[in-house]
């Protein structure tokens, strides 16, 4: 995140990502702390560092006591409901101690079939180091805005690359052409589905279905515990949500465990 241009500060040993923006002073967000401290602290916090808007995601599923207090010691402090998250509120993760096999079993028959084509489209997939490649195939899947990523892709690269990164990279056999590919981030055993993009000709081989399930392999073999898709619709937030029902739709068909989490908060 520094290298994002963002501050870091601790409070309550959980980072918090400050950026000023003069005259106003700092906008600040804590992404999934893990531990839980006083709300009266952040207001504290907001107040000593001139900071004119703070957003909180929790790291807390949507159920029992724990949550239910969370939630209301935030409303009653003066927080509200973030309607646009900045952390995903509703994700797929995968229990990676499952053998790959009932993994896939549990695959959706469309999904399995996928794979199936994928492979009899002679798709294969590749590690790569090549990070240029991927951030060629992103901007051409969002031009004209697709420059947007870039700076931030390398940066990421440049921080997770090599330990904690792995990128693959879907070709035809004996072709030279990238269709489609898949960067992995790995944080505290888990593996996280950070970007992945593909050209048309490569939907059409079906490599992104091929693509996750090499991921789900590569995730077990790196040693993660959980492989989390990293967001889907959140029916909490249906505007928020609209631009996501197709990638959902497409996630949704791997199985997996649906877990939902606190909302934002921002004050």
């Amino acid at each position: 995140m520094t290298d994002l241009g963002w501050e870091k500060n601790i409070i309550s040993s959980n980072y918090i990502y400050l950026r000023k923006f003069f005259p106003f002073g700092y906008f600040a967000k804590i992404p999934r702390p893990k531990n839980l401290f006083p709300v009266s602290q952040l207001i504290s916090f907001k107040k000593k560092n001139r900071i004119f808007r703070l957003k909180v995601a929790p790291f807390i599923q949507d159920s029992g006591e724990k949550y239910k207090n969370l939630r209301n010691d935030f409303l009653n402090n003066g927080f509200v409901i973030e309607n646009s998250p900045f952390n995903p509120t509703t994700t797929i993760q995968f229990d990676l101690s499952t053998p790959i096999d009932e993994i896939f079993n549990n695959f959706s028959e469309a999904k399995r079939r996928g794979v199936r084509r994928a492979l009899k489209n002679e798709i294969i997939v590749r590690r790569s180091e090549d990070i240029n490649t991927f951030i060629k195939i992103r901007k051409k899947q969002y031009a004209p805005m697709g420059f947007l990523f870039v700076s931030e892709m390398k940066k990421i690269w440049s921080n997770f690359y090599p330990n904690n990164a792995t990128l693959l990279i879907a070709y035809q056999r004996n072709g030279k052409e990238a269709l489609a590919g898949i960067l992995l981030l790995y944080y505290d055993k888990i593996a996280y589905y950070w970007f992945a993009s593909a050209y048309e000709k490569g939907k059409k081989l079906f490599a992104p279905t091929l693509l996750v399930y090499e991921s789900l392999k590569a995730a077990k073999a790196q040693g993660s515990s959980i492989f989390d898709f990293e967001g889907i619709c959140d029916e909490r937030f249906p505007k928020a949500s609209e631009s996501w029902k197709g990638f959902t739709k497409f996630k949704e068909g791997f199985g997996g465990e649906k877990i939902v989490y606190c909302e934002n908060f921002y004050l």
